[in-house]
């Protein structure tokens, strides 16, 4: 059985290996997709860049990961 320490280690990890570019925020759509889902604009925003990009979303936040699921957002589990 693994413990916190080694899960914690594995997600550092892989948020390292991740790149990272920054991007001009939509936020009419993340605002659409926040009232749609009753969720908080920080967490539409991500579930926007997600569709836009096509991108996994990588998050240990289960209702974030349950809502973007119920989208066909692909996840990235850690």
């Amino acid at each position: 059985m693994r413990n916190e320490n080694e899960d914690a280690e594995r997600g550092l990890s892989i948020l390292n290996s991740i790149p990272i570019r920054y991007i001009e925020p939509d936020f009419v759509k993340a605002v659409k997709i926040s009232k749609q889902t009753n969720m908080y604009a920080y967490d539409a925003y991500f579930m926007e860049c997600a569709i836009r990009y096509k991108a996994p979303l990588l998050t240990l936040d289960k209702k974030l990961k349950s809502t973007a699921q119920t989208m066909n957002i692909e996840i990235m589990d850690v």
